[in-house]
This record gives C-alpha cells, structure tokens and sequence, in this order.
C-alpha cells in the first residue's frame, strides 16, 4: 500500500480519564480510517507498553474488555504475559 498521497487532514479526539482528571489527545490521522481504528490502535500501543490496564485500554478505545482482548488476540498480542508456569506459580498452584 501507497501512503505518500494520503490525506491526514482527518482529526481523531481521543478522551480517557488518568488519576483524577480527563486527558484529551488530537492527532491528525488518514481519511481511510475510522475514530475506532485509531482509539483502538492507540489502546494497544498504551497497553503493549505497558502504560495501562486492559480495562483502561478498552476505556481508552471506548469498547468492552471482552472486545478489547478480542482485538489483542487478532493481533497476537498476549493479553496477560505469563507462561503458563509463570501463572501457576505466581497464582501458586
């Protein structure tokens, strides 16, 4: 895909709550995609890095935890990073 004659005059509002205030993020995006896209992509990236929860993340996106873990899962990303051992023995089973 050609991204050099791509339109990013389209403004994306992304609203989240952090500690006791609300934080409001404007970022200019590509016409082809949608406010979901981005609020998605923007939760995953906070959440791979560690940032946020997956229930801020979803927050952020404005879907479900349920949805959210879908979407992690259609990308591969782990939605909890423990092996399976990792997990027992943290949960001490």
């Amino acid at each position: 895909m050609n991204f050099t004659n791509v339109n990013v005059n389209k403004m994306c509002k992304i609203t989240y709550r952090c500690r006791d205030s609300m934080k409001v993020v404007q970022v200019k995006v590509p016409e082809f995609l949608s406010e979901r896209d981005v609020k998605v992509a923007a939760a995953i990236e906070a959440f791979s890095r560690g940032s946020v929860s997956v229930g801020k993340a979803a927050e952020i996106a404005e879907i479900s935890i349920q949805e959210f873990l879908l979407e992690l899962r259609r990308r591969g990303i782990p939605a909890y990073p423990y092996t399976d051992k990792e997990a027992s023995k943290e949960l001490k089973l």
